[in-house]
């Protein structure tokens, strides 16, 4: 399992601009070598340093290299896809075109693999070009003592410097050992939504609800205010501020959201976490005026993803089941019956909470849907 830790790096005036003049000639050189590679048709596998027309080490040049090839590949995969959809949206006789663009790297920032950079105590070691030689400059940080200690007892991987908040850090990739998955515990159930951010039912019967819909949706509101106005102004570098801003805290909220949910998960002895499979819901599900809004800025992927790298570091496996019907099917009696607002009443008698019934139902759920979408029973 790899992961990251983020070091802020204190420059003095030399040695900042130095890290913004090599990020900025990395992100110039990957995008000449994509655009190169795309226009000539010439196999960027076939390149050496020598072909890199960069005021960059040796060491940076190849990794420039790397990452453009990564890049050109998923460019010539979603132009496969965009030759796949055209010919079927032909065959429908449909007159629209999907056109895979070319990536184009604009924040600064660049790559350092594990063999060309040194951690020593407090500072970090790595090459820059001074003078039109390459030369390894020392950088001090301020590192806690479990970071030393993690990225001393870890096999190192990619350090990548880059800017955020305003300040230059390293984000430095290091291998952890997956905690093994115990054999037997409970299982939970998170259904995740735009009213109720997310809800989680145990086997052992617990459930739990977790942030505050209500104050997303007025926070989302009133950032969408800020930036009509500033667009209507043309305050175009406000209104860049502004989402930046809103990202931010919506990323936040995630982080804690998914830190809440796998610590109830740890606390209640839980060895699986089910989520929905929401890898369509935009395109399929019914939408208003109302909540056309919502559900397009609603991050369920994002919030996935943190619950489910959260998970791992805990021991705790992730499994995605299929969404159908989770919300709308009785627990107890296995009807389906649309719910009259937030509450659910079912024939049977039984009636709760609608999410609680989503989470009970995708506890319970052995359909489950891979990365593939195909769908499995257990």
């Amino acid at each position: 399992m790899q992961l990251s830790e983020t070091i802020k790096l204190y420059l003095s005036k030399t040695e900042y601009q130095l890290v913004k003049d090599t990020m900025n000639t990395y992100i110039a050189a990957v995008n000449s070598i994509v655009s190169d590679a795309v226009s000539s048709g010439i196999s960027i596998s076939k390149l050496t340093t020598k072909d890199v027309n960069a005021n960059l080490p040796s060491a940076l040049k190849n990794q420039c290299i790397r990452d453009a090839r990564s890049i050109v590949r998923k460019y010539n995969k979603a132009k496969r896809d965009a030759e796949r959809k055209n010919a079927k949206l032909a065959k429908q006789g449909k007159d629209i075109k999907v056109i895979a663009t070319l990536p184009v790297l604009k924040k600064p920032c660049c790559y350092i693999n594990n063999q060309n950079f040194k951690i020593n105590g407090t500072h970090i070691e790595f090459p820059v070009m001074v003078s039109g030689k390459s030369k390894r400059i020392s950088i001090r940080t301020r590192m806690t003592d479990e970071q030393k200690s993690v990225l001393l007892s870890h096999k190192l991987g990619t350090m990548r410097i880059v800017t955020k908040n305003n300040s230059i850090v390293a984000q430095i990739v290091y291998e952890a050992e997956e905690p093994a998955v115990p054999e037997e515990g409970n299982v939970m159930g998170v259904d995740l939504g735009i009213k109720c951010p997310a809800v989680s039912k145990c086997s052992d019967g617990s459930v739990k609800f977790y942030g505050n819909g209500r104050k997303n949706k007025a926070m989302r509101r009133h950032f969408a205010a800020k930036r009509k106005a500033l667009q209507k102004a043309r305050h175009q570098d406000a209104v860049k501020h502004v989402n930046d801003k809103e990202q931010r805290i919506m990323k936040d909220i995630d982080h804690k959201l998914s830190h809440d949910i796998v610590a109830a998960a740890a606390a209640h002895n839980v060895k699986t976490i089910k989520l929905e499979q929401l890898q369509n819901i935009r395109s399929t599900t019914r939408t208003s005026r109302k909540n056309n809004h919502s559900l397009h800025n609603w991050s369920f992927y994002r919030l996935a993803k943190y619950i489910e790298y959260k998970a791992k570091r805990a021991g705790i496996e992730v499994l995605y089941v299929d969404p159908a019907f989770t919300s709308q099917t009785c627990p107890v009696c296995g009807e389906h019956q649309h719910a009259s607002d937030r509450r659910y009443i079912c024939k049977c008698g039984f009636q709760t909470h609608r999410d609680i019934v989503g989470a009970w139902n995708i506890c319970n759920s052995t359909e489950y849907v891979g990365d593939s979408n195909i769908r499995h029973t257990a």
